[in-house]
């Protein structure tokens, strides 16, 4: 089985460094562009089926995938990014000038510590590793699968995957509209392809989940 999983296109808040969360924050209009490159870019896979966090950016992302490769993006809420809770809308420096305890608190144990009325990371890996063997027992070993999702809910299981421990997910870094893929085979998952973006060539990234 291949999973072609793709991080959501660019947003406002990516540009401006805002923590997003479950916020339904729409793609901005390079974002919008990077799906439609993606789309044409996955013309030729003939993918069985589109998954998707139901996540305004993801779900916009999926829809623009599905016309160009003729699926109807199908939901998933295992999929949706981390919940910040109270860091939605702040940007790392304002949460450190507001929350200068719990950010000590988190800078300790960044993979456990809940984020304030939120999730942790931890918790998030457990809900993605739930997306992932659903779509793996809902399909064939031949078919190719593609899920559109977000930047922490990738890495969480690319951190499942490759064994690495997740107080280094921040080392991963995954470009908006992106692709990531894993093929599942007698050795399990692997990880094939990180954040290629070759679609997206001349473009200037910017950061921010």
């Amino acid at each position: 089985m291949r999973l072609i999983l793709i991080r959501h296109g660019e947003t406002e808040w990516n540009v401006t460094l805002q923590y997003q969360g479950h916020a339904n924050i729409p793609l901005n209009d390079r974002g919008r562009w990077q799906a439609r490159a993606v789309g044409e870019r996955l013309r030729q896979l003939q993918a069985s089926a589109i998954y998707a966090s139901d996540i305004a950016r993801a779900w916009e992302t999926a829809e623009i995938i599905g016309e160009s490769v003729g699926l109807t993006p199908q939901p998933m809420a295992e999929l949706r990014e981390i919940d910040v809770g109270q860091w939605e809308g702040l940007t790392p420096e304002e949460l450190y000038r507001r929350f200068p305890d719990h950010m000590r608190e988190y800078e300790r144990d960044p993979a456990r510590t809940v984020r304030l009325e939120g999730e942790s990371y931890a918790q998030l890996q457990e809900r993605a590793l739930v997306a992932l063997q659903c779509i793996h027992e809902t399909h064939q070993p031949d078919e190719t699968v593609v899920a559109v999702s977000h930047g922490g809910t990738i890495r969480a299981l690319l951190c499942h995957i490759i064994g690495l421990n997740l107080i280094y997910f921040g080392r991963i870094w995954l470009d908006n509209g992106s692709i990531t893929e894993l093929r599942y085979g007698k050795h399990g998952w692997r990880l094939m392809r990180l954040s290629d973006a070759a679609h997206l060539e001349g473009e200037t990234f910017e950061g921010g989940e």
